[in-house]
């Protein structure tokens, strides 16, 4: 391709970025009302917007709903173009009792604001159903229910007043100017993938930024973590599991994460008690250690080009980036999955070398090395056995294909067989402490912990149908049928992969879900349609393993949520990011880089848009003396 060629590509590709940007601002920020309410509720529950044109009817297509909790009171989110709205269904709560509605402003530029705030103004809403008692108090509208789908319509009758066109040009004006600032600028960062650490370093620092700032133990389940952590700051081996001292590990369940094996409470409380001269806060010395592992990620990539390619999965999300900026154990899966990944994709790595060389130095270093990795691989949670399926094909596939084992082989399998044998020989240790401490019975004092500890609604001997209603689903007669089209499964393990933060209470818009969504999907249709179409037979081969392995994973937490316990939230899929990322790395000749460059960084300003103006700014904050 020639320079005239190469220029003119450039600036078409200049001109559909600036076309794109300037489209996705209009449509997210000019485009859509911002809907600002003060609520308060008794208990967790969906406070919901339904909207309606011109002899429509309401559709759970045309809604948007946010997680009300008893600990907060302001909540927003976007809603759609007032123009298209003649009517508004309000439903307040989603329980039989009270909620007090404060306020609710609804502002849209160039349109004549929505205020419920005044008892004239709340005179407008009409009660449709299940609303026994409301009326205006001290502290807002109260609405007492008699079942769990209150609400109210408000008759609207949208006033345009107009938009400043001039204003509106010059911001399209200012984001094409930085645009082709951006692409002409930093042209040199495109090359060998420079471009993908200074995109973590962005998210570094909003990591740090949410770390820094959010209440402890307002993400999920970050009170059981940091008090697993903590036990391991001043301990080695495993706890007796009836130990008084660790009670406050257990959740609601009745388990405690000390009892499931995990290595990363080890790593994570003993990286804390380094930490006592610096003084920190408790909340975020605890949150550190994954901060620290980010920051190790983000290293990988500066030094080494098979790091970049590795990490390219980890810019699509926000939920990745926002298991780093808590205590939490998933985060330090992503970290040894991405490790175990650049070992094995990088010809130079210790792996490869202790594969290939006869040096006795690198035989030793890489192979304690590699076994530390893989015994805390065989150490993480189990849905990233998938992942470690891959890794061992992955380098069967290398030792096969790669000239420099050829006439080696038999050597080469049995140094496989050494660090296997090594890293199983680690998770043998933890197993065995854990058999020495609390005796072969060990399971049976689990089950007994749980009966004691659990909630009413999760205890094993509560009758079916009095436990919480999300366990247990196949035996109370809910087909899975119903589980995937009314409990809306796939929806909302696809949402909680992409940005829903805190304990599932904040979340973005349908819009933000729609857009991710289509652009992730052409995304890994360009991806695997160019290694399906372009790539060698291994190629193809290893990208049929990836999707097959993703199914079975997928699979596996449809079915258990489906006969144990409701736990639709994507985090649980992860394991299938660094698959991905290997996947990229083996066939990366294959894949347009530009095309390539244009997906990602489009679903990462969506991250990164999510990351701040929900996870950010909506988590509870800190106060500071």
């Amino acid at each position: 391709m020639d320079k005239t060629t190469n220029k003119w590509m450039k600036w078409v590709f200049s001109a559909f970025v600036c076309l794109l940007a300037c489209g996705l601002y209009y449509y997210f920020f000019v485009n859509k009302a911002y809907v600002e309410i003060e609520l308060e509720v008794a208990q967790k529950t969906d406070f919901k917007i339904y909207w309606a044109g011109t002899g429509q009817p309401y559709s759970e297509k045309k809604m948007a709903v946010t997680v009300a909790t008893p600990n907060r009171k302001h909540y927003s989110f976007f809603l759609t173009d007032i123009g298209q709205i003649a009517r508004l269904r309000i439903d307040p709560h989603a329980y039989k009792g009270e909620a007090t509605l404060k306020r609710v402003f609804i502002r849209q530029e160039g349109w004549a604001p929505i205020s419920l705030a005044t008892p004239k103004e709340f005179d407008q809403l009409i009660p449709l159903h299940e609303i026994i008692e409301y009326g205006m108090t001290q502290n807002g509208l109260m609405v007492k229910s008699t079942g769990k789908d209150p609400n109210f319509e408000l008759l609207v009758t949208p006033h345009y007043l107009g938009r400043e066109i001039g204003w509106l040009v010059l911001r399209f004006a200012a984001i094409i100017f930085v645009i082709f600032l951006v692409i002409n600028g930093a042209g040199k960062l495109v090359q060998d993938l420079r471009f993908v650490p200074l995109l973590l370093f962005g998210v570094w620092t909003l990591i740090i930024v949410l770390a820094g700032t959010s209440q402890e133990n307002v993400h999920p389940d970050e009170y059981v973590h940091i008090q697993a952590t903590s036990y391991y700051r001043d301990h080695w081996l495993p706890p007796v599991i009836e130990d008084l001292a660790i009670r406050p590990t257990y959740s609601c369940y009745g388990v405690s994460r000390l009892n499931n094996g995990e290595i990363y409470y080890l790593f994570a409380g003993k990286f804390n008690k380094l930490l006592d001269g610096f003084q920190l806060p408790s909340y975020l010395s605890l949150r550190i250690f994954n901060i620290f592992l980010f920051a190790l990620l983000l290293l990988f990539t500066i030094k080494n080009q098979y790091a970049r390619i590795i990490a390219i999965p980890f810019l699509l999300s926000p939920q990745i980036w926002y298991l780093f900026s808590y205590c939490n154990s998933d985060a330090f899966g992503l970290f040894c999955a991405f490790i175990a990944g650049c070992l094995l994709v990088d010809p130079d790595s210790i792996l490869h070398r202790y594969l290939k060389d006869d040096k006795w130095m690198s035989v030793l270093s890489g192979g304690s090395m590699v076994s530390l990795l893989l015994g805390s691989l065989f150490l993480l949670k189990k849905n990233y056995y998938p992942f470690i399926l891959f890794f061992y094909l992955c380098i069967g596939v290398t030792i096969f294909q790669d000239n420099n084992f050829v006439g080696r082989h038999k050597e080469t399998y049995k140094r496989l067989a050494l660090i296997t044998l090594t890293g199983l020989l680690i998770l043998g240790l933890r197993v065995g402490a854990d058999y020495k401490v609390n005796g072969l019975d060990r399971q049976e004092k689990l089950v007994k912990m749980q009966e004691e500890l659990a909630d009413p609604f999760y205890k094993p001997s509560t009758p079916l149908h009095e436990q919480h209603f999300y366990l247990n689903m196949k035996a109370r007669g809910t087909s899975l049928q119903k589980m995937i089209q009314q409990n809306r499964w796939f929806e909302k393990s696809f949402q909680s992969g992409f940005g829903v933060f805190g304990y599932l209470t904040i979340t973005a818009s349908n819009t933000y879900y729609d857009l991710i969504r289509w652009t992730g999907v052409l995304s890994l249709v360009f991806v695997f349609g160019s290694i399906f179409l372009r790539g060698t037979l291994i190629d193809r081969g290893l990208a049929i393993s990836v999707l097959g392995l993703s199914a079975m994973l997928i699979g596996v937490s449809l079915y258990h949520s489906w006969t144990a316990d409701f736990q639709a939230q994507g985090r649980y899929l992860f394991p299938i990011i660094p698959m991905l990322g290997i996947l990229l790395a083996t066939s990366y000749k294959t894949v347009n880089s530009s095309l390539l460059t244009l997906g990602v960084t489009t679903m990462y300003f969506l991250g990164i848009y999510s990351f701040i103006f929900q996870a950010i700014m909506h988590s509870p904050k800190v106060v500071f003396p």
